[in-house]
């Protein structure tokens, strides 16, 4: 991307009080702080009050999407309303190159009592648009939002489907040169979303930029080319959109006290698996593709004739994806040792996923060590390839939004 941001953000930060009451009386003293301003140094949190954006910066390019994620009462959506003008920051500033329209909240600038024509007529006038460009722009929101005959009725008996409905038929019928969406979406049903998905690709691919706030993987994947994680107000990552997804689920992995740090499995036998992890042949990461090695370290008290494998889960632990046993039994000796196997082509997809191992007696095949299934289980995550074509980085997205697990070769006819 070249020439000058079309949204640049430095430094925003915005605050909430914790009681109404007390929020009125801090909203009377800012009125008064604007007529007589007082040095910036004195705009820090009173009490009761949090950040519910704090330093927050990035910019925007023409025909870029960043998606914005994070947990409910990250800062999404206040985010959104302080771009869109609905919340005035308390520090930092907003540049915007063009213009803006939005989808922040159901309903937002419609007036209930107005039909949804009117409601259309009101928009294009706010917008500065009249005579034949309104014309043709009511049609065009009438043709998209498919909302028949209730388009002569009043907003007010809408549900929240046709809401949406409406609410995007206005904002994409306007030219903006951004485009602010919150999670409105998800109340359509599926056709409209993928109408709305389709049109969004088109609308970037004119050049027009997208700030998508969505707890919908597969949005996120398929339209977004970065990201931002809020955590608190604050931005704890950003990078393209599957690696902020990453971030986000190891987060909420982590924060569910599922760490799964190196450490020894429970005994149940005379051999403990002490750890158990998969590492990159080459390179610094697990990618998918390439080959990936296998290690399991244990100690053996006793010498033991044994089969030993392992399994690999989704992070949920629910599905096991994929596994294999050596079945050409070994004598391990007493002591510390490492077993382990290469894995030549990786075909796992972008993700989190849990490692499970055992080694089993060669005779009865029972278990005389297991890792991950009675104790925390050894997370292995997996990126896409790099330096792919911008096709194949396209499927490999798709791939993961549909929460595809492994890859398989395929020789199309």
């Amino acid at each position: 991307m070249t020439g000058r941001p079309v949204l640049s953000v430095r430094d925003l930060s915005k605050k909430y009080a914790s009681s109404l009451r007390r929020a009125l009386w801090y909203g009377v003293k800012d009125i008064a702080r604007e007529l007589v301003p007082v040095p910036e140094g004195d705009r820090g949190l009173r009490p009761g009050e949090r950040w519910a954006l704090d330093g927050v910066s990035f910019d925007v390019e023409r025909g870029s999407a960043l998606a914005i994620v994070g947990a409910n009462g990250a800062g999404k959506s206040t985010l959104l309303k302080v771009l869109y003008g609905l919340l005035k920051p308390d520090r930092g500033e907003v540049r915007l190159h063009g213009r803006v329209e939005g989808l922040i909240e159901l309903g937002t600038g419609f007036n209930p009592l107005l039909t949804g024509r009117e409601n259309a007529l009101v928009a294009a006038a706010l917008n500065g648009i009249g005579g034949s460009d309104a014309t043709a722009l009511l049609e065009a929101v009438i043709d998209f939002a498919e909302l028949g005959d209730a388009i002569d009725a009043p907003v007010q008996s809408y549900s929240s489907g046709m809401k949406a409905r409406l609410s995007y038929a206005v904002a994409a019928s306007m030219a903006a040169d951004i485009l602010l969406v919150d999670e409105v979406l998800a109340v359509g049903d599926l056709a409209f979303q993928r109408k709305c998905a389709a049109h969004m690709r088109r609308y970037l691919d004119r050049g027009g930029s997208l700030l998508l706030v969505s707890h919908n993987t597969y949005q996120v994947q398929s339209l977004c080319d970065r990201g931002l994680l809020l955590d608190q107000g604050q931005v704890i990552f950003r990078g393209s959109a599957v690696e902020t997804l990453n971030a986000m689920f190891e987060r909420r992995f982590v924060q569910e006290g599922r760490t799964g740090r190196p450490t020894a499995a429970s005994p149940i036998g005379p051999i403990t698996i002490e750890e158990l992890r998969a590492e990159p042949v080459d390179g610094d990461a697990i990618r998918t593709g390439d080959p990936v090695r296998i290690h399991m370290r244990y100690n053996a008290q006793v010498e033991a004739h044994v089969y030993w494998g392992f399994s690999i889960w989704t992070a949920d632990q629910w599905v096991c994806v994929a596994g294999d046993y050596h079945l050409h039994g070994r004598t391990l000796p007493i002591g510390d040792g490492v077993l382990s196997c290469v894995l030549p082509a990786f075909p796992l997809v972008g993700g989190r996923y849990m490692l499970r191992g055992g080694i089993c007696d060669a005779e009865s095949f029972q278990p005389l060590a297991l890792y991950g299934w009675a104790d925390v289980a050894a997370p292995l995550d997996v990126r896409a390839p790099i330096d792919l074509p911008e096709e194949d980085a396209l499927l490999s997205n798709a791939l993961i939004s549909l929460s595809q697990l492994v890859t398989i070769d395929v020789v199309w006819d």
